[in-house]
């Protein structure tokens, strides 16, 4: 099967997670994507697990792994007429241009829309960034553990009332923020193809958020108030929420049609007797005794380790699923059978990364390629874009590319 974006060249010039990570799906569906890093220290990315903030393990950059698989990385130094005039070169036969650099530093290395346009009409140009291209802060950095986690009200929502704000896992944010650059990208490339147009795509990270937290907004927004925060007992729907099992591991049930799912879920549990229990034995006092029913099934699921929860849930219609950590998720049936987690070879190694999440024809994303050193793929590329041996010697000795 030819994939979707075979044929695509993007070229991208960003670091850190979020732009390179929209770069890497699009990598995923296919295109050729490469990577333009500073010939000596290369992407920022690549030395934050060495800097003590994140952990290494055997060698592996796990965040270089994820971010950067299927990718070609050559090494150019911008800041040189020559190092811009070899990226020239290259914009020359791309698709799709892919920046986070902000507003001055894309005038200062003439790679802004206008300059890189000019070398190519037809390019999508593409950029990422923190709290949008209009407003005072536009022109700011911004990284997601800010602009997506904390600017966008996901921390607040996340944590519990009163407590002290709980902090976003590596990348969250960009993560999600780089599928709607790459889907961006992929409508811009159609457009292009119908129209001839060559669009803009942007995306920011708080723009994301927004998107991502619009339930929470549009709710404020129009009702004058927030909603409630989810803590377990303040659910009017006992079968909304997470139980602590035997063994302390959680289950998190999610059967949005109470009246539905009761019957089935006494049953699955082995607590027929609720349901005769005059009680509760008619919708509303169902709804009157919803805290009750919470704690009881609180007290019910303690009784048992999680495993043989779940066994029983498995068997039944109930909608649940459990608390996983991320040792336990590899091992999800559902997880190995849809190819999720993608395996793949890295030397005398085998390593995992995680799919992108769309599929084409029922094909899992496959690895083509592991994540590149810096500048690995430098000669290969400039070679095949007409520069000479001899080229490439005089700008090696000079520290332009490496």
């Amino acid at each position: 099967m030819r994939a979707a974006l075979a044929g695509i060249r993007l070229i991208e010039v960003a670091a850190w997670a979020f732009v390179p990570s929209a770069a890497a799906v699009i990598a995923d569906w296919g295109a050729d994507v490469v990577k333009v890093e500073h010939p000596v220290t290369g992407d920022p990315l690549r030395g934050l697990v060495t800097s003590g903030l994140l952990p290494g393990a055997d060698g592996i950059n796990f965040l270089m792994a994820q971010i950067g698989r299927n990718k070609r990385s050559i090494g150019i130094g911008l800041a040189r007429e020559e190092g811009r005039r070899i990226l020239h070169r290259l914009i020359e036969t791309a698709d799709v241009f892919l920046t986070n650099y902000l507003p001055p530093a894309r005038a200062r290395l003439k790679i802004d829309v206008d300059d890189v346009r000019a070398i190519n009409p037809r390019i999508v140009y593409a950029k990422g960034h923190g709290q949008g291209s209009r407003g005072p802060d536009a022109d700011k950095g911004g990284y997601d553990g800010c602009s997506f986690w904390a600017r966008g009200s996901v921390a607040e929502r996340l944590s519990p009332p009163g407590d002290f704000p709980i902090t976003q896992r590596p990348a969250f944010g960009d993560l999600v923020s780089g599928m709607f650059l790459a889907g961006g990208i992929a409508a811009a490339l159609l457009q292009r193809e119908r129209t001839g147009e060559t669009p803009t795509v942007d995306v920011s990270l708080l723009g994301a958020a927004c998107w991502v937290m619009s339930p929470d907004l549009v709710a404020a927004a129009t009702y004058g108030y927030e909603l409630p925060h989810f803590v377990r007992g303040m659910s009017p729907n006992p079968l909304v929420n997470v139980y602590a099992c035997r063994d302390g591991k959680h289950l998190s049930l999610m059967m949005l049609q109470f009246e539905r799912f009761w019957p089935e879920f006494a049953r699955a549990v082995g607590r027929e007797d609720w349901l005769d229990d005059d009680r509760f034995d008619t919708a509303e006092k169902r709804k009157q005794a919803a805290p009750w029913l919470a704690d009881e099934i609180a007290v019910e699921l303690a009784t048992l380790d999680r495993a043989e929860w779940e066994a029983r849930l498995r068997a039944s219609e109930c909608i649940w699923a459990p608390v996983a950590t991320p040792l336990e998720v590899p091992h999800d049936p559902q997880v190995q059978a849809n190819g999720y987690l993608a395996d793949y070879q890295d030397g005398e190694r085998r390593t995992k990364v995680c799919a992108s999440p769309v599929e084409f024809d029922g094909a899992a994303m496959t690895v083509r390629s592991k994540a590149p050193e810096v500048g690995e793929h430098t000669e290969e590329v400039l070679l095949a874009a007409g520069f000479e041996w001899d080229d490439l010697a005089r700008w090696k000795a000079a520290g332009v590319i490496s």
